[in-house]
């Protein structure tokens, strides 16, 4: 179990403001406990990942964004020597194998369809903290050696 007493970053890189805000409230009605940073493309998130202060304990990443899809981000992630460990997490309306096999090929660490409802956004706050904050063992964010 990861016992840092620090509440994490979670950064959501999603363009669509309407999911962006579902996301948004969908954590706060969870009652997890973690700071959320969202960036609306991927050139944003890999901008952030360059100039946050405290790197990210985790990245919720969308598929289908407009300057470069989630995979390209993905991979642009696992080339990094900083960043090749990073737990990200691919949240997309697709469902077709093969964006679900290019996620997995790229590094994905988990590919989730998008919730259908508000209950849903919830629960997946829900698991997503449980498991990649209080149980999953990963090396510290922004630190490869």
């Amino acid at each position: 179990m990861n016992t840092n007493a620090k509440k994490p970053l979670f950064l959501v890189v999603e363009d669509d403001p309407d999911h962006r805000f579902l996301l948004d409230w969908s954590y706060q009605k969870s009652n997890q406990s973690c700071h959320i940073l969202f960036a609306k493309d991927g050139k944003q998130a890999l901008e952030l990942l360059d100039t946050l202060p405290v790197p990210p304990s985790m990245v919720l990443l969308d598929y289908h964004l407009p300057d470069m899809n989630g995979v390209e981000v993905l991979k642009t992630l696992r080339n990094s020597t900083v960043w090749k460990a990073l737990p990200v997490l691919m949240l997309s309306f697709y469902s077709q194998k093969e964006v679900i096999d290019l996620a997995y090929d790229a590094g994905v660490n988990a590919f989730m369809s998008k919730p259908g409802s508000r209950r849903e956004y919830i629960d997946l706050w829900n698991a997503i903290f449980g498991f990649w904050h209080q149980y999953a063992q990963v090396p510290p964010a922004g630190r490869m050696d």
